[in-house]
């Protein structure tokens, strides 16, 4: 067995009298050996857990100033406006096009396509940020059609972003807004989400829009749990990497909804990790289906997500 320098350097210490080079020796053994002490300590010792997940955000489409007032809370306002309109105020923004997708992905700078993609990104870019900014939500969803195909989608959503930021815009969070659906269908179908997905490098926020249905619109008349519908949504978002914004959120109104919300509470923060902002759907646009929330139940419940300051922010 060979003698290391470490052995060597004690049996130097030990029997031979002390000179200035000896205590030299001396002192840098020492610091070896502290060093290893160091090292030693640190693998031996846990890692320390990481700062908890950034708060989500909560808010709502349509009503949201009315609902905030009537919860007792402040809630983030998600805006939708037309490219060629005024770009909507809020801390999340959707821009749907006025025309072809093809159209956007070919805009030259001397159409009106490209100026008004300029004006949205110079009046977004003029704003405090973040913004979550999305292009088209629900661009698979079968209203959307005439827009063209999913390769056509990608091409505009990734030319507006290119546009956006050679105009300087800094501040925003392109946000892929899609239908629950599209993240939990068979992979042949028209509508996958896979299809439609502009790539990690041009996404920032996977976006789901999840709803229990129930007895209306495309509901089955089954009764279903957010998570239920939006796990999908969350699993993508993970294997890519990516944080889930919940552009609209929304239940059937029932008198089992109060405890719906009080569970959807507890999912968004059991994945607080993964969840960057939430959307309740304070709207009544579509016969049959009532999203409002009005029952002093529903009120409570929605309140009582909008008042957890340890995990929500209003933005």
């Amino acid at each position: 067995m060979s003698t290391s320098p470490l052995r060597a350097a004690l049996h130097a210490r030990t029997t031979s009298p002390a000179s200035p080079t000896r205590r030299l020796t001396r002192r840098l053994l020492q610091v070896a050996i502290g060093v290893t002490a160091v090292s030693l300590t640190a693998m031996a010792t846990p890692t320390t857990a990481g700062a908890a997940a950034p708060r989500m955000i909560i808010g709502a489409d349509g009503d949201a100033a009315g609902l905030a007032k009537t919860i007792g809370a402040p809630l983030a306002y998600h805006g939708y406006g037309s490219m060629g309109g005024k770009p909507p105020s809020g801390v999340m923004v959707n821009m749907k096009p006025n025309v072809s997708w093809h159209t956007v992905a070919t805009a030259g700078s001397s159409t009106t396509t490209y100026k008004n993609i300029v004006r949205w990104a110079q009046t977004l870019k003029s704003r405090p940020g973040p913004i979550l900014f999305a292009f088209h939500h629900e661009p698979e969803g079968s209203g959307s059609t005439s827009f063209g195909t999913a390769s056509d989608y990608i091409a505009a959503f990734r030319r507006v972003e290119d546009i956006f930021k050679a105009q300087g815009v800094r501040n925003v969070e392109y946000t892929w807004q899609m239908t629950s659906w599209a993240f939990a269908t068979k992979s042949s179908a028209r509508n996958y989400a896979a299809k439609w997905y502009p790539g990690d490098a041009y996404v920032t926020n996977v976006g789901t829009d999840p709803y229990n249905w129930y007895n209306c619109g495309p509901g089955s008349g089954k009764w279903q749990s957010l998570q239920f519908v939006m796990d999908p949504s969350l699993t993508f978002a993970r294997a890519h990497g990516k944080k889930l914004v919940v552009g609209e959120f929304a239940s059937q109104s029932d008198s089992r909804r109060a405890s719906w919300l009080k569970d959807v509470k507890a999912y968004f923060v059991a994945n607080r990790d993964t969840i960057r902002a939430v959307f309740y759907f304070q709207h009544l646009i579509r016969p049959g289906c009532h999203w409002l929330l009005q029952s002093p139940a529903d009120l409570s419940a929605m309140a009582s997500i909008a008042k957890d300051t340890t995990n929500f922010t209003a933005g």
